[in-house]
């Protein structure tokens, strides 16, 4: 059974933050609250978004598969990777994407997808 929630409709477009299916579970469209800060400030809070449905899905860091991240330039792809290294799992990091591409707005400076395994079963 596939049970979807946190249903967000930003930027009109209607979609289920997190999708759980067997012991997969995928969190997607995950995107800065805050769209002043800079790459770092924006990077910090969509992490923090993660942990917090990670948490609430009985996922860890060491679940995690894979991520992808959509930057809005590559010019942030070192001070991008200064946050995730002091957060990402460092004997067990996912496979990890990250690409850059024209992102819905223009003070959106990322986007994460991320895909986890549980280890066991949900309840």
């Amino acid at each position: 059974m596939t049970k979807r929630s946190h249903f967000d409709t930003m930027d009109g477009a209607r979609r289920s933050l997190v999708c759980q299916t067997g012991q997969w579970v995928h969190f997607t469209g995950l995107q800065p609250r805050n769209l002043d800060g800079d790459i770092k400030e924006q990077a910090k809070d969509v992490i923090a978004q993660l942990d917090a449905l990670m948490t609430e899905t009985g996922i860890s860091q060491s679940d995690l598969f894979s991520v992808t991240i959509w930057l809005k330039d590559m010019c942030y792809f070192s001070a991008l990777n200064s946050v995730w290294n002091t957060w990402v799992d460092d004997t067990n990091p996912p496979a990890r994407t990250c690409v850059s591409g024209e992102l819905y707005r223009p003070d959106l400076l990322l986007e994460i997808v991320a895909v986890a395994y549980r280890q066991e079963a949900a309840a």
